[in-house]
């Protein structure tokens, strides 16, 4: 993937490009941003414009080297990923994954070692990383990738250069307008009302069995030509259990996504109350609607349903059954209690 093609920020683009041609690189990298910011395939542009056999700055895409790394089977390009439904990258991966970037390099000019979801890895498995961090080896680069920084060791953000790519946050979510009006109908009860807590509940789950649907379609689609059953069985179960793990990876992203949206109709209502100005509403086109509803409701009741909204994440987070959290939840968000 050249940098020409690669679907990031611009300016990412650029300071990637840049640092390639001046060859002024850094050891670790921390690629921040969204779900389908780029991350991942800025991550693999990087890989490749560092080893391609045709180019010095960016990738050609033909050779060799640009094909095996376009594929992840560069055998100097490392991936870690979660591979479990808990969605957690456990010291054992960790220290294999150090173990093969402190090998020799065999085909690559540079090395890259790329950590998915790294705000994944366990308390021990950061320890573990940590010491490859601090004594990276020679002529390698490592990239860690994140939707959530803040839960990387305070150790390991310090020793990487990171890397912004929020501008994939801003665009509003396709079922923006789907989420709105089940609020507004919500907010439309009395206040406390059960009712209206299971029925946004309802809609709720409904949204989300979708959207999870959805990936699981697009995934099967993606890996639809590749012939599994030619595999030994031992690396077919770990591959099953890869796209399950990514299943649930995609899956809790685009959770959180909606719980966003959410909690920011939430704020925006709180704005409203404030007097904020139209242009800092995050939902601006629904205006006229939230000023209505805010003029029905306190201060302190938007500030406790925000605090619900955050109990909800957080419990989803450190996996809470899904069914209790959103109940238990939109129960307290109904009520206007923390």
């Amino acid at each position: 993937m050249s940098w020409k093609t690669l679907n990031a920020p611009a300016a990412v683009v650029e300071q990637l490009r840049r640092s390639v041609r001046q060859r002024r690189l850094a050891h670790a990298y921390l690629f921040a941003g969204p779900p389908g910011s780029g991350r991942a395939a800025a991550a693999r542009a990087l890989a490749q414009a560092l080893n391609c056999a045709e180019q010095e700055d960016d990738s050609c895409g033909r050779c060799a080297s640009c094909q095996r790394i376009a594929a992840d089977k560069h055998p100097d390009v490392y991936w870690v990923r979660p591979e479990s439904k808990s969605r957690r990258i456990t010291v054992e991966q960790i220290r294999e994954f150090c173990r093969s970037v402190s090998l020799k390099a065999s085909a690559a000019a540079i090395k890259v070692g790329v950590i998915a979801d790294a705000d994944c890895m366990t308390e021990e498995a950061s320890n573990a990383f940590l010491k490859t961090l601090e004594e990276p080896p020679g002529q390698t680069i490592i990239i860690l990738l994140s939707s959530a920084p803040a839960r990387l060791l305070p150790t390991i953000l310090s020793r990487c250069l990171k890397v912004s790519f929020g501008a994939g946050a801003t665009a509003a979510p396709p079922q923006r307008p789907v989420i709105e009006a089940a609020l507004a109908k919500f907010l439309a009860r009395p206040a406390g009302a059960v009712p209206a807590a299971y029925a946004l509940a309802a809609e709720l789950t409904g949204l989300l069995t979708a959207r999870r649907e959805e990936i699981r379609a697009r995934i099967e689609k993606e890996t639809a030509g590749r012939d599994d059953e030619a595999l030994e069985p031992n690396l077919r179960e770990k591959l099953a259990e890869q796209m399950e793990a990514r299943l649930e990876g995609e899956y809790r992203a685009a959770r959180e996504q909606i719980l966003e949206e959410i909690y920011s109709w939430f704020a925006d209502l709180l704005l409203c109350r404030c007097g904020a100005a139209d242009e800092l509403l995050v939902h601006g086109d629904a205006r006229q609607r939230l000023r209505q509803i805010a003029a029905g409701l306190t201060e302190p009741a938007v500030l406790a349903q925000l605090a619900a909204i955050e109990q909800m994440r957080d419990w989803l987070a450190r996996n809470i059954p899904e069914a209790q959290a959103l109940e238990v939840g939109l129960l307290k968000l109904a009520r206007g209690t923390p």
